[in-house]
């Protein structure tokens, strides 16, 4: 159980905030240039793109090899976890 308990509470440190998690779901579709995820609709101020950027860089799920943000192996990791919530949202 201990076991399952830090599983766990890693996972929901990787995985942020709603908004980081928005982040991550788009660049689970693919790799993303700032204007890119500026553009892709979200309610949020640049300001807080770019904290939610730098912290997900800082926790090691994405990188910006160049002008281009991506999911690091442990942010791609994260796939079987949004398609379980979007599978599961898709058939309630």
């Amino acid at each position: 159980m201990t076991t399952d308990l830090r599983a766990l509470d890693y996972t929901v440190r990787i995985l942020g905030t709603v908004f980081e998690m928005q982040i991550i779901r788009l660049l689970l579709q693919a790799p993303c240039s700032f204007e890119q995820l500026t553009a892709a609709g979200s309610s949020h101020s640049i300001h807080e793109l770019t904290v939610c950027l730098t912290q997900l860089e800082q926790r090691g799920v994405v990188e910006r090899p160049a002008a281009i943000y991506q999911l690091t192996p442990i942010g791609e990791s994260l796939y079987p976890i949004f398609h379980a919530i979007e599978k599961q949202t898709q058939h309630p």
